[in-house]
């Protein structure tokens, strides 16, 4: 994951963004940057292209991605939830999408 492509993650982030907008989800990409975290690399970023979630509650919107099924952990910047494609495999993409749908709703 830490080696996919920046055009690679802004394309699925773009697909999130287009399938949540269909959704009524005010849906955006946004350029962010991800953390690689841990103890071989602390501190050190990647540019990202993340999906950003408009919403007047992003601390109640991502307290409901966490506890949903699958749970879902964004972060907040900006007053926005934002998801990173880097973090998610392809494969989960409608698991991910059906989460925030089923969290927005409530």
């Amino acid at each position: 994951m830490i080696a996919t492509p920046l055009d690679a993650l802004a394309a699925r982030a773009a697909d999130w963004a287009a399938a949540l907008r269909s959704a009524g989800i005010p849906a955006a990409v946004a350029p962010a940057f991800s953390t690689v975290g841990g103890g071989s690399l602390p501190g050190e970023e990647l540019p990202t292209q993340a999906l950003a979630l408009a919403t007047t509650a992003p601390d109640t919107l991502a307290t409901a991605l966490r506890v949903g099924d699958p749970p879902v952990v964004g972060r907040i910047a900006e007053g926005q939830l934002l998801l990173d494609p880097r973090t998610v495999p392809p494969e989960s993409d409608r698991d991910l999408l059906q989460a925030v749908t089923a969290a927005w709703r409530k």
